[in-house]
């Protein structure tokens, strides 16, 4: 970019902040925030012996199943280019809602999910098929000539009408196309992945083309009013991406661009802190926090980043179900609706879970603590386990709530719903939150058996358990040499009074004001340390009622098993997404004492694997487990009471 060009933008953002507050003022002279945690990178993390282990098999699996070239049909069409195989079905090709098919929609979270897997398993095929596709696309790139990289039909027509301010929007369209900028969203983002997290070198510049066409094409050539406009569809986190294309790249305009796509319907009331969120399609929301979030790292700009916490806060505390999940039928609603809304088919969305975990991963590196990975636990051991059917390892789009129902999930070659696309990369990443880095050391935020590796640090630290058929923790710590090292275990708040050794010695240790325990000394070469974590079964009600209740042990969200009445004949669905044959709710037994009484009744009559009955008239013969065991038959997370 020329110094006039440079100027005349700056002007202009600075212009854009004097008239109308759209821009952060210190995007003139960024700010940057530096986080407080970080991540190991997931080839630093080995998943061992567990469900999430097998979890992680299944995701690679159907990722090598996965035809790249089947991905690839509509973006070598669109760059007049012959497709090498058949699009497959379901929403990559297939006319949805009137809208038409969300085309390629699936390659974008394909590349991020390889590049993931790839690094959390270090299987070479995943390479070579992530450099594969990367070649391909860089050939529609080229052949396109000016940058564009998008399966959309007509897609370069579509956006020069909208660049001529013929923008007509509501969601999930713009001018009758399906969530047009939601998909370059995920283009960018997976080819983020494959650059910054492979080093797929090639990815960085189609990155860059991919998004100065868009900015220079479309963007520039919009007011303010007029992206806003644009922003009411469906767009992912596409503040993000161009806030991580101007941290790679260190050129201004992507940051100037990323302000201009923070949607301000929402972050202004949100850095103010009002629930405005009752009637907002979920999902559409979530990502674009995220984003602001990460704005605000770029800008030290704080409305974003209180926008960001305090959606956070209020999701949690307002619209989330005992599984972590939020909303039901893709959209948020008020509290007081919760026993409306219980009985309902659809529940919580699978993709909106796995994108309020992005971001509490982003929100943790901020400002690390227990409550931010209590909640990431929740949902990471209630909902994204228990969303995955354990023959195919397939993906449901609701998990209903209503008691008695059923879950569908996915078929591998039709389906390819919103909740497949997140789904493809939740098996990735299992290992990311497992364990963080911060200036004083280690944190241990999650309970899941692993083996962490840093050459950096000259330590190995593997972690054993057998939750929750078991309530010890084993870590073995080892270092190159004896030295100082902190480490940081945080203290569940589902343990009763849980017990902590250390080299053979029972010790009594301080937790900081972030929830964990302190474990700052000097260490030998080779440790030990054993964490018994008592669990207990215990209640929660639904949010703002007294008529239905959830039962817990331990981290784990308990449900009863409730028999196969009218269950479809097959559970894996094409273009229906959800479950559709209920029962009566009179064939769900109910409690008749108070919720607080209820634990007691819950004995163990197993313990590997574990599971409970309720001694109590009704629930004779209902076997009670963890509920991510429970697939392919009826069940109930919640359970109506009367007094």
């Amino acid at each position: 970019m020329g110094d006039s060009r440079c100027v005349k933008r700056l002007f202009t953002v600075f212009l854009g902040w004097i008239v109308g507050g759209t821009l952060a003022f210190s995007q003139l002279l960024p700010t940057p925030i530096y986080q407080k945690a970080t991540y190991f990178s997931l080839e630093d993390v080995r998943l061992l012996e567990s469900p999430f282990l097998d979890l992680q098999q299944k995701g690679k699996e159907y990722l090598l199943w996965l035809n790249p070239d089947s991905l690839l049909h509509f973006y070598r069409i669109e760059a007049g280019l012959q497709p090498k195989a058949r699009a497959y079905a379901g929403w990559e090709s297939q006319d949805v809602w009137g809208a038409g098919p969300l085309r390629g929609g699936f390659l974008g979270f394909y590349l991020s999910s390889v590049s993931m897997m790839y690094q959390a398993t270090g299987d070479k095929e995943l390479l070579k098929r992530l450099q594969y596709v990367l070649n391909e696309l860089e050939l529609c790139q080229k052949a396109g000539k000016d940058g564009f990289l998008l399966g959309i039909k007509d897609g370069r027509k579509l956006f020069s009408e909208v660049a001529s301010g013929k923008i007509k929007t509501n969601n999930p369209t713009v001018n009758g196309a399906w969530a047009p900028v939601y998909l370059i969203n995920k283009m960018l983002l997976g080819l983020s992945a494959a650059y910054a997290q492979c080093g797929q070198e090639k990815a960085l510049p189609m990155m860059i083309r991919l998004a100065d066409w868009f900015g220079y094409q479309v963007l520039d050539k919009l007011t303010d009013e007029q992206v806003q406009r644009l922003l009411v569809c469906e767009h992912g986190s596409i503040n993000e991406s161009f806030v991580e294309i101007y941290k790679l790249t260190g050129e201004i305009r992507f940051l100037e661009w990323a302000g201009r796509l923070n949607d301000r319907a929402m972050w202004v009331p949100l850095s103010e802190g009002k629930d405005i969120l009752f009637g907002w399609h979920a999902n559409t929301q979530i990502p674009k926090f995220t984003g602001f979030e990460k704005y605000y790292e770029a800008t030290g700009d704080k409305r974003l980043l209180n926008a960001a916490m305090n959606f956070w806060d209020i999701v949690n505390q307002n619209h989330t179900w005992v599984i972590g999940g939020n909303s039901t039928g893709e959209h948020f609603f008020p509290k007081k609706e919760f026993e409306e809304r219980v009985l309902l088919k659809g529940g919580p969305e699978t993709c909106n879970s796995v994108n309020m975990l992005r971001l509490t991963e982003t929100l943790f590196s901020y400002q690390p603590d227990a409550k931010k990975a209590a909640y990431y636990e929740r949902v990471l051991f209630n909902h994204i386990l228990s969303a995955y059917d354990p023959v195919k390892g397939m993906c449901c789009y609701f998990t209903s709530m209503r008691p008695g129902h059923y879950r569908i999930y996915a078929s591998r070659d039709s389906s390819f719903w919103c909740c497949g696309h997140t789904g493809l990369e939740s098996p990735a990443k299992l290992g990311k939150f497992i364990y963080s880095r911060d200036k004083g050391g280690i944190r241990v935020n999650l309970f899941i058996p692993s083996v962490l590796t840093s050459k950096e640090l000259g330590m190995e630290l593997a972690q054993y358990s057998h939750m929750p058929e078991s309530d010890k923790v084993e870590f073995r710590l080892n270092l190159q040499d004896e030295r100082t090292l902190t480490l940081r275990i945080r203290r569940p708040d589902w343990a009763k009074n849980p017990i902590l050794v250390i080299n053979g010695k029972e010790e009594a240790i301080d937790t900081d004001t972030s929830g964990y325990w302190v474990l700052d000394r000097k260490w030998k070469k080779k440790n030990r340390i054993i964490l018994k974590l008592p669990m207990e079964p215990y209640t929660e009600n639904l949010v703002g009622s007294d008529k239905y209740v959830a039962l817990l042990y331990g981290p784990y969200v308990l449900a009863g098993r409730l028999g196969m009445e009218k269950l479809p004949v097959s559970f894996w669905s094409t273009m229906n997404n959800m479950a559709n044959n209920e029962i009566g709710l009179e064939k769900v037994p109910t409690f008749t004492c108070p919720s607080g009484a209820i634990p007691s009744l819950l004995k163990v009559v197993k313990t590997n694997p574990l599971h409970f009955r309720i001694q109590m008239k009704g629930f004779e013969n209902i076997d009670i487990e963890p509920f991510y065991k429970i697939h392919f038959e009826r069940y109930a997370v919640y359970w109506p009471v009367t007094l």
